[in-house]
């Protein structure tokens, strides 16, 4: 099949939901729910998994994706060199095999499965494609935000088709984690991203995983079918789609009503207490492997002096936020990483919530009121967290105001880096390196995640990268965790925790720690 017709089957974006003539004869025909408007299901139709997400998607290339419902997309589409065991974080196998690690800990060597096809034609999944894949993050010109994650790379080599050698710079027990199904570890297709190009890939990916990209209507849903050649066997469902619904109230009637199997993103404490009490769906919690912080900017005045970034800490009431606003949901955070992490200590500076002393920390360092903007996504629950937030701000003289944009235009605001603050969360790895190279390294300044431009903790993240054995890395890593709280570069908000539900038709479904989740291992029950 030639390069125009491949790029046909790739590239096929469905951008017409249900016109209004359409919903007119479905709204007499009764086959609309109240909760949002989506048609039921036909009874006799093969088994679709319904997902709801609360935005839309806007990029699904691994190199630039962002936000969690790109990758809660991309998680279906895409394979790692490992992955994540999702009940137990574990690493395992994905399309490598097996590893061997030189004795110096500076060369892996990886055995790819044999095999493995890409989506939609693109032909055989070889060692070339993983090459490309970490290059192309490495190369500043892709302006990857995950290019620090990969920095420690020395070289990549690929003696053969099926195994593939990456030489490190200095040592890195970490690395495994760099590597894995998730953001820069999704490996993608040179020929596929040669012949689609860059910008189109974004929304018509071409992965190896266990469901291929169809269409996507945008403000509606994305559409993925089942990969029957996925080398570790075929999906139990035909389709999955992530429909859009970002009212939780709504959403909540829809998974009710069986409009949908899988309420993903699930925030508002009020539709929690309301779906558990139902008792018609199943409600599943789980800690999170982040925190969500408010990032300040050390290179913009005041907040270089921390003195007044100490004064932002003290200044905003977290135990109220978490007490009022999440009804309990969330819970408290003394620093950036959670509980979940093997080297998490809670050893490190605290700044209460005492506005007496945030003022009188603002006194010291010279600076009288001043204006500060709070710039967040617009989803819920940043784009509502920073009310409260302001209100305290205002409390000890900070003009705070509040900006919260577009997903796609509060990602170009921190590529720029000129945003004073921002509301972040790191999702992903359960590996201190991750959150910490990808808020705190110079690596990973803008375009990278580090709107902070924090650089307090270089030759602390090298000695952490070396150090071998669970004590030696619980020790390096609770310094760093110590240095950078004591600094503020970052305050964090609370530790998340995630609740998602789904219907009593839906069996085999494992809630993992990365704010993602797998249709893989979904399979549909007889109503």
């Amino acid at each position: 099949m030639d390069g125009i017709n491949r790029k046909e089957r790739a590239g096929r974006i469905e951008r017409s939901g249900v016109n209004r003539r359409q919903f007119g004869t479905l709204l007499a025909a009764g086959a609309l729910v109240a909760g949002s408007g989506w048609p039921l299901p036909a009874s006799a139709a093969p088994p679709v998994l319904r997902v709801r997400i609360g935005s839309d998607i806007g990029n699904l290339d691994p190199a630039r994706i962002f936000q969690i419902e790109n990758q809660t997309v991309a998680t279906q589409i895409f394979n790692g060199l490992v992955k994540y065991d999702e009940a137990t974080n574990a690493i395992v196998p994905d399309l490598a095999t097996g590893w061997e690690i030189s004795g110096d800990g500076t060369v892996y060597s990886f055995a790819l499965r044999g095999g493995v096809t890409w989506h939609k034609g693109f032909g055989p999944f070889t060692s070339d494609d993983v090459k490309f894949s970490f290059e192309r993050v490495l190369d500043p010109q892709t302006g990857s935000s995950y290019s620090g994650q990969l920095a420690s790379i020395k070289s990549i080599e690929t003696p053969s088709p099926d195994r593939v050698v990456i030489t490190l710079k200095e040592p890195n027990s970490g690395f495994l984690h760099k590597v894995s199904a998730f953001n820069q570890g999704w490996i993608v297709s040179r020929k596929a991203l040669g012949e689609i190009g860059d910008k189109a890939f974004a929304l018509n990916p071409i992965g190896t995983g266990p469901f291929v990209f169809q269409n996507w209507a945008p403000g509606r849903e994305v559409k993925l079918s089942a990969n029957k050649d996925y080398f570790a066997g075929a999906p139990k469902v035909e389709e999955v789609q992530f429909r859009v619904i970002k009212d939780e109230t709504a959403a909540a009637i829809a998974l009710e009503n069986g409009e949908v199997d899988i309420f993903f993103g699930l925030q508002q404490p009020e539709v929690i207490q309301r779906l558990k009490g139902g008792g018609l769906v199943t409600v599943l919690d789980r800690d999170a492997n982040h925190t969500i912080n408010l990032v300040l900017n050390t290179s913009i005045k005041p907040l270089g002096d921390v003195r007044v970034r100490q004064a932002i800490y003290h200044a905003i009431n977290r135990k109220a936020l978490i007490d009022g606003f999440f009804k309990g949901t969330k819970t408290e955070a003394s620093g950036f990483l959670t509980s979940s992490f093997q080297e998490f200590t809670d050893q490190v500076p605290l700044f209460p919530y005492d506005p007496a002393k945030a003022k009188a920390l603002l006194k010291e360092a010279g600076v009288g009121s001043f204006s500060l903007d709070l710039v967040a996504p617009g989803a819920n629950p940043y784009d509502k967290i920073v009310v409260p937030i302001a209100s305290d701000l205002a409390a000890v003289g900070i003009d705070a105001k509040i900006k919260v944009l577009e997903r796609g235009a509060y990602l170009q605001a921190r590529n720029k880096g000129t945003v004073p603050t921002c509301v972040t969360g790191v999702v992903g790895a359960p590996d201190p390196d991750s959150p910490i190279l990808s808020l705190f390294a110079k690596s990973s300044f803008p375009p990278g995640l580090n709107t902070a431009h924090y650089e307090g903790i270089e030759d602390m993240i090298a000695a952490a990268r070396q150090a071998q054995g669970d004590a030696a890395r619980k020790e390096v890593y609770g310094k760093i965790q110590a240095k950078v709280m004591g600094d503020v570069p970052v305050i964090p908000l609370y530790a998340d925790h995630l609740f998602i539900a789904h219907t009593k038709k839906v069996s085999g479904f494992v809630q993992n720690s990365l704010f993602t989740m797998s249709a893989y291992p979904v399979s549909l029950l007889e109503a």
